[in-house]
Protein backbone atom coordinates (compact mmCIF):
# COMPACT_ATOMS: atom_id res chain seq x y z
CA UNK A 1 0.00 0.00 0.00
CA UNK A 2 1.25 3.64 -1.34
CA UNK A 3 2.14 6.17 1.70
CA UNK A 4 -1.16 8.88 2.81
CA UNK A 5 0.23 11.08 4.68
CA UNK A 6 -2.19 12.88 7.13
CA UNK A 7 -2.59 16.57 7.47
CA UNK A 8 -3.31 18.05 10.17
CA UNK A 9 -2.92 22.00 11.45
CA UNK A 10 -4.69 24.14 14.73
CA UNK A 11 -6.44 21.63 16.60
CA UNK A 12 -6.65 23.84 19.56
CA UNK A 13 -7.53 21.66 22.13
CA UNK A 14 -10.57 20.57 20.19
CA UNK A 15 -10.96 16.40 21.14
CA UNK A 16 -14.64 16.34 19.24
CA UNK A 17 -12.99 18.02 16.14
CA UNK A 18 -9.72 15.62 17.13
CA UNK A 19 -11.55 12.29 17.09
CA UNK A 20 -13.41 12.77 14.10
CA UNK A 21 -10.84 13.45 11.76
CA UNK A 22 -9.11 10.24 13.53
CA UNK A 23 -12.12 8.04 12.21
CA UNK A 24 -12.09 9.72 8.86
CA UNK A 25 -8.44 9.48 8.71
CA UNK A 26 -8.54 5.87 9.05
CA UNK A 27 -11.53 5.27 6.43
CA UNK A 28 -9.05 7.10 4.01
CA UNK A 29 -6.22 4.69 4.77
CA UNK A 30 -4.00 7.34 6.14
CA UNK A 31 -0.51 5.54 7.20
CA UNK A 32 1.30 8.38 8.93
CA UNK A 33 0.18 11.68 10.41
CA UNK A 34 1.76 15.60 10.41
CA UNK A 35 0.88 17.44 13.04
CA UNK A 36 1.49 21.21 11.77
CA UNK A 37 1.03 22.95 15.80
CA UNK A 38 -1.17 24.61 17.61
CA UNK A 39 -2.26 21.92 19.48
CA UNK A 40 -3.70 23.28 22.61
CA UNK A 41 -5.69 27.25 22.89
CA UNK A 42 -8.93 28.43 22.23
CA UNK A 43 -10.92 24.77 23.25
CA UNK A 44 -11.26 22.92 26.26
CA UNK A 45 -9.06 19.43 25.64
CA UNK A 46 -5.60 20.29 25.66
CA UNK A 47 -4.62 17.63 28.00
CA UNK A 48 -6.20 14.28 26.68
CA UNK A 49 -5.36 15.61 23.06
CA UNK A 50 -1.79 15.99 23.90
CA UNK A 51 -1.33 12.63 25.50
CA UNK A 52 -3.42 11.11 22.64
CA UNK A 53 -0.70 13.09 19.62
CA UNK A 54 2.42 12.16 22.38
CA UNK A 55 1.31 8.46 22.24
CA UNK A 56 1.38 8.13 18.12
CA UNK A 57 4.59 10.02 18.44
CA UNK A 58 5.97 7.40 20.71
CA UNK A 59 4.70 4.92 18.41
CA UNK A 60 6.36 6.31 15.17
CA UNK A 61 2.93 7.36 13.38
CA UNK A 62 3.25 10.70 13.53
CA UNK A 63 5.44 13.95 13.63
CA UNK A 64 4.71 17.31 15.18
CA UNK A 65 5.68 20.44 14.69
CA UNK A 66 5.34 23.31 17.29
CA UNK A 67 3.04 26.27 17.03
CA UNK A 68 3.10 29.93 18.07
CA UNK A 69 -0.16 28.91 20.93
CA UNK A 70 1.87 25.82 21.75
CA UNK A 71 4.90 28.10 22.43
CA UNK A 72 2.69 30.62 24.43
CA UNK A 73 2.09 27.55 27.22
CA UNK A 74 6.35 28.54 28.22
CA UNK A 75 6.92 31.69 26.63
CA UNK A 76 5.23 35.05 27.54
CA UNK A 77 3.03 35.91 24.23
CA UNK A 78 0.62 38.58 26.34
CA UNK A 79 1.23 41.45 23.27
CA UNK A 80 1.08 38.65 20.14
CA UNK A 81 -2.17 37.37 21.27
CA UNK A 82 -5.79 39.16 21.82
CA UNK A 83 -7.58 38.90 24.69
CA UNK A 84 -9.64 35.35 24.08
CA UNK A 85 -6.43 33.87 22.76
CA UNK A 86 -4.59 34.59 26.15
CA UNK A 87 -7.77 34.05 28.00
CA UNK A 88 -7.28 30.43 26.80
CA UNK A 89 -3.54 30.33 26.70
CA UNK A 90 -3.91 31.05 30.41
CA UNK A 91 -6.55 28.96 31.58
CA UNK A 92 -4.77 26.03 29.10
CA UNK A 93 -1.71 26.81 31.63
CA UNK A 94 -3.60 25.46 34.75
CA UNK A 95 -4.47 22.25 33.11
CA UNK A 96 -1.11 21.20 31.74
CA UNK A 97 1.67 19.07 33.91
CA UNK A 98 4.74 19.38 33.75
CA UNK A 99 5.66 16.28 30.67
CA UNK A 100 3.08 18.07 28.67
CA UNK A 101 4.48 21.87 28.53
CA UNK A 102 7.78 19.61 28.12
CA UNK A 103 6.13 17.75 25.09
CA UNK A 104 5.27 21.18 23.67
CA UNK A 105 8.54 23.02 24.55
CA UNK A 106 10.66 20.30 22.98
CA UNK A 107 9.01 20.16 19.40
CA UNK A 108 10.62 21.52 16.30
CA UNK A 109 9.65 24.74 14.77
CA UNK A 110 10.52 23.01 11.20
CA UNK A 111 10.85 19.57 9.83
CA UNK A 112 12.27 18.57 6.66
CA UNK A 113 12.21 15.35 4.56
CA UNK A 114 13.40 14.65 1.05
CA UNK A 115 10.83 16.43 -0.66
CA UNK A 116 8.61 17.87 1.96
CA UNK A 117 8.57 20.95 4.24
CA UNK A 118 6.01 20.96 7.71
CA UNK A 119 5.91 23.80 9.87
CA UNK A 120 3.36 26.05 11.80
CA UNK A 121 3.55 29.57 10.17
CA UNK A 122 6.02 29.54 7.24
CA UNK A 123 9.12 27.53 6.02
CA UNK A 124 10.51 31.41 5.78
CA UNK A 125 11.34 32.38 9.29
CA UNK A 126 9.08 30.32 11.44
CA UNK A 127 9.98 32.01 14.55
CA UNK A 128 8.26 34.83 13.67
CA UNK A 129 4.77 33.02 12.52
CA UNK A 130 3.87 34.91 9.66
CA UNK A 131 0.86 33.97 7.70
CA UNK A 132 0.99 32.62 4.35
CA UNK A 133 -2.13 34.42 2.45
CA UNK A 134 -0.85 35.65 -0.72
CA UNK A 135 1.54 35.23 -3.53
CA UNK A 136 4.70 36.70 -1.68
CA UNK A 137 4.09 35.05 1.11
CA UNK A 138 3.76 31.86 -0.25
CA UNK A 139 6.96 32.49 -2.85
CA UNK A 140 9.19 33.42 0.55
CA UNK A 141 7.78 30.34 1.89
CA UNK A 142 8.83 28.06 -0.69
CA UNK A 143 12.04 29.41 -1.41
CA UNK A 144 13.37 29.37 2.53
CA UNK A 145 11.74 25.22 2.03
CA UNK A 146 13.71 24.37 -1.01
CA UNK A 147 10.95 21.73 -1.23
CA UNK A 148 8.68 20.46 -3.91
CA UNK A 149 5.77 20.26 -0.95
CA UNK A 150 5.22 22.64 1.91
CA UNK A 151 2.77 21.62 4.36
CA UNK A 152 1.42 24.76 6.98
CA UNK A 153 -0.94 25.83 9.34
CA UNK A 154 -1.49 29.13 11.38
CA UNK A 155 -4.33 30.29 8.55
CA UNK A 156 -7.36 28.60 9.40
CA UNK A 157 -8.89 28.22 5.97
CA UNK A 158 -7.66 25.74 3.48
CA UNK A 159 -5.81 27.26 0.37
CA UNK A 160 -2.98 25.78 -1.93
CA UNK A 161 -0.53 27.52 -3.64
CA UNK A 162 1.39 26.74 -6.81
CA UNK A 163 4.40 27.82 -8.93
CA UNK A 164 3.26 29.27 -12.35
CA UNK A 165 5.87 28.85 -15.44
CA UNK A 166 7.12 32.12 -14.91
CA UNK A 167 7.89 31.13 -11.08
CA UNK A 168 4.98 33.35 -9.02
CA UNK A 169 2.76 31.30 -6.81
CA UNK A 170 -0.54 31.35 -7.48
CA UNK A 171 -3.50 30.93 -4.92
CA UNK A 172 -6.18 28.01 -5.79
CA UNK A 173 -8.95 27.61 -3.41
CA UNK A 174 -9.62 23.48 -2.97
CA UNK A 175 -13.06 21.84 -3.28
CA UNK A 176 -13.26 19.09 -0.34
CA UNK A 177 -12.77 15.94 -1.51
CA UNK A 178 -11.39 16.28 -4.91
CA UNK A 179 -7.77 15.06 -5.86
CA UNK A 180 -5.82 17.82 -7.08
CA UNK A 181 -2.43 16.65 -9.01
CA UNK A 182 0.91 17.88 -7.63
CA UNK A 183 3.55 17.34 -9.73
CA UNK A 184 7.10 17.52 -8.12
CA UNK A 185 8.27 19.81 -10.75
CA UNK A 186 6.71 22.53 -9.69
CA UNK A 187 6.57 24.53 -6.10
CA UNK A 188 3.64 23.86 -3.53
CA UNK A 189 2.56 25.28 -0.61
CA UNK A 190 -0.69 23.67 1.04
CA UNK A 191 -2.23 25.55 4.21
CA UNK A 192 -4.26 22.51 5.09
CA UNK A 193 -7.09 24.33 7.13
CA UNK A 194 -7.96 24.41 11.00
CA UNK A 195 -8.78 20.54 12.68
CA UNK A 196 -9.92 22.55 16.41
CA UNK A 197 -11.53 26.10 14.92
CA UNK A 198 -12.44 26.62 11.59
CA UNK A 199 -12.90 30.45 10.28
CA UNK A 200 -14.79 30.14 6.63
CA UNK A 201 -17.99 30.06 7.55
CA UNK A 202 -18.02 26.11 8.35
CA UNK A 203 -18.24 24.62 11.25
CA UNK A 204 -17.25 21.14 10.12
CA UNK A 205 -13.22 20.01 10.92
CA UNK A 206 -10.79 20.81 8.37
CA UNK A 207 -7.57 18.53 7.38
CA UNK A 208 -6.03 17.31 4.30
CA UNK A 209 -4.28 13.90 2.63
CA UNK A 210 -0.92 14.16 0.76
CA UNK A 211 0.42 10.53 -1.87
CA UNK A 212 3.60 11.06 -2.17
CA UNK A 213 3.88 8.37 -4.97
CA UNK A 214 1.01 9.54 -7.15
CA UNK A 215 1.82 12.70 -6.33
CA UNK A 216 -1.77 13.75 -5.20
CA UNK A 217 -3.01 16.23 -2.60
CA UNK A 218 -6.92 15.92 -0.86
CA UNK A 219 -8.57 18.51 1.20
CA UNK A 220 -10.92 17.18 3.47
CA UNK A 221 -13.97 18.53 6.00
CA UNK A 222 -15.30 16.22 8.57
CA UNK A 223 -18.52 16.93 10.47
CA UNK A 224 -18.11 16.91 14.34
CA UNK A 225 -20.06 17.22 17.56
CA UNK A 226 -19.32 21.04 17.77
CA UNK A 227 -22.58 21.72 19.87
CA UNK A 228 -20.45 19.43 22.35
CA UNK A 229 -17.36 21.25 21.90
CA UNK A 230 -18.54 24.32 22.52
CA UNK A 231 -20.67 23.67 25.45
CA UNK A 232 -16.77 21.91 26.99
CA UNK A 233 -15.59 25.70 26.24
CA UNK A 234 -18.35 27.24 27.98
CA UNK A 235 -18.10 24.62 30.79
CA UNK A 236 -14.49 25.50 31.09
CA UNK A 237 -15.50 29.42 31.17
CA UNK A 238 -13.60 30.24 28.54
CA UNK A 239 -14.54 33.30 26.48
CA UNK A 240 -18.61 32.85 24.98
CA UNK A 241 -16.75 33.95 21.39
CA UNK A 242 -14.74 30.62 21.28
CA UNK A 243 -18.12 28.57 21.89
CA UNK A 244 -19.57 30.78 19.29
CA UNK A 245 -16.69 30.26 16.57
CA UNK A 246 -17.33 26.45 17.02
CA UNK A 247 -20.80 27.05 16.41
CA UNK A 248 -20.82 29.53 13.43
CA UNK A 249 -17.33 28.37 11.98
CA UNK A 250 -16.52 31.84 11.70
Amino acid sequence: MSERIGLFADLHSNLEAYEACMARAKELGVTRMAFLGDLVGYNADPCALLDRIADLVDTKQAIVVRGNHDEATFKDYTLQMNAHANAAIEWTKTQLNSAQVQFLKDLPLIIHEEQICYTHASAHNPEAWNYITDSMSAWQCVQSSGKPYTFVGHAHEQALFYQSAVGKLIRFAPHPGDDVPVMNHRKWVSVVGSLGQPRDGNPAACFAVFEPESQSLTFHRTPYDHFTAAEKVRRAGLPEELANRLLTGK
